[in-house]
């Protein structure tokens, strides 16, 4: 009787053990991958709360920005893909198909505002979370202008050597350029590039060969503006990358940079009283062709393959759906949201940017059309144009040669 009575009560325990077991949540690791070191601190915070809201849950975050192209698709051949990864649209639609989820019917995404889903779209369908709105031109120093009697902004090449001039002769240095980086060449072409218009169109008859970038008179402008601010820049501006870029910016030691609306959280650390504003780019010598980049093409994909899809799925609903989600894109990163009914933030940059989009002053962002890793070689080329080790002919055929390469 003893004997069973022990069976009976080891019988219990074990199935009291296997309920409970059964009742708790799977531990998940969710892994994180993306660019934009710019917002390492507020992602790994955004990690952490993530994990205090729901316990079973660790994101293991990984932020690069140098060779984020080639570490992503090494991983994604590997069959090492992160459960999230973060991309460009566009033309990167077709570039990850493999890979990502399609987010057309999950019922979360009708919170997003549809004008902002062009970039995540291909054939209809969504492929990934537009993570915000982003814009980028040069941002310049109220104050400065102002010192220097500037009182109109520059809308033509000639006009802004002239307010360059102004500049210089109030001993202001009228460009930082944070050429270090590779990566600001994309913005800076793609801002002449933009130009030419018809984006798509133009994007497919270089691919055909039909067109070649000495045909497009607006994108051939770059080297007039590198140029002009080289001419009128910092010194060792190749030695320069984007921290001390806004660094310059920030201490009034320069009037302007080419950079976008994730560097005003920097600069404000380090000068929360300056007074910033956009100047749109000048392309060439047409007035009406002075505009800000605007666009939605920032994407969080999740991985299709993934063995934690569900668990992805119910973070990326945290984060368009919940307030803390929310808090990290709009109070925390500092970012114009794409999802409906919530307000911007109210900072400088962000209220300037919506100005410009009231204005119809705005261009979409045409690296999204250009083949995948081009711009890493884009940036190269400018960096040895700065650098004198290439002439402006040299650097075109590289342009053509380089595009061609990676269509074909």
């Amino acid at each position: 009787m003893k004997k069973f009575t022990m069976v009976l009560f080891c019988l219990m325990l074990l199935t009291s053990m296997f309920l409970i077991c059964e009742g708790a949540p799977k531990k998940v690791t969710l892994r994180l991958m993306q660019f934009k070191p710019e917002i390492t601190d507020q992602v790994h915070n955004m990690a952490k709360q993530y994990n205090k809201e729901n316990p079973n849950v660790t994101m293991e975050v990984e932020i690069l920005q140098a060779d984020y192209e080639a570490v992503l698709r090494t991983k994604l051949n590997a069959r090492n893909a992160p459960d999230i990864f973060m991309t460009n649209g566009y033309f990167y639609n077709q570039v990850y198909l493999d890979y990502s989820y399609d987010l057309t019917n999950e019922s979360f995404m009708k919170q997003i505002d549809p004008n902002t889903l062009e970039a995540a779209t291909l054939d209809g369908k969504i492929y990934g979370f537009p993570f915000l709105v982003e814009s980028y031109a040069f941002i310049y120093n109220k104050e400065l202008f102002t010192k220097a009697g500037i009182t109109e902004l520059p809308k033509t090449l000639t006009q802004l050597e002239a307010a360059c001039r102004k500049l210089q002769a109030k001993g202001i240095i009228p460009f930082g350029n944070g050429y270090r980086e590779g990566w600001v060449f994309k913005h800076i072409f793609s801002h002449l590039m933009a130009g030419d218009g018809n984006f798509r169109e133009t994007a497919e008859k270089l691919n055909s060969g039909e067109l070649k970038f000495g045909d497009l008179p607006s994108a051939m402008k770059i080297f007039d503006l590198l140029d002009l601010t080289l001419k009128y820049g910092n010194p060792r501006p190749l030695e320069t990358d984007f921290t001390q870029q806004i660094t310059l910016l920030a201490t009034g030691e320069v009037a302007m940079i080419h950079q976008g609306s994730w560097a005003e959280e920097g600069i404000r650390k380090i000068n929360p009283q300056i007074q910033i504003g956009y100047l749109p780019v000048p392309v060439g010598e047409d007035p009406d062709k002075a505009r800000v980049m605007v666009d939605a093409n920032i994407l969080y994909r999740l991985n299709k393959d993934s063995k934690n899809l569900n668990e992805a799925k119910k973070w990326l609903e945290w984060l368009i759906a919940s307030d803390s989600g929310r808090e990290f894109i709009v109070n925390e990163c500092k970012f114009i949201p794409t999802i409906k009914g919530i307000n911007p933030p109210d900072v400088q940059l962000a209220n300037e940017t919506i100005d410009y989009m009231f204005k119809n002053l705005t261009y979409p962002w045409v690296q999204g059309y250009w083949p995948a890793s081009w711009e890493t070689h884009l940036g190269n080329l400018l960096q040895d144009y700065c650098g004198g080790a290439r002439t402006r002919q040299q650097v075109i055929e590289e342009f053509n040669r380089t595009w061609l390469a990676l269509v074909n």
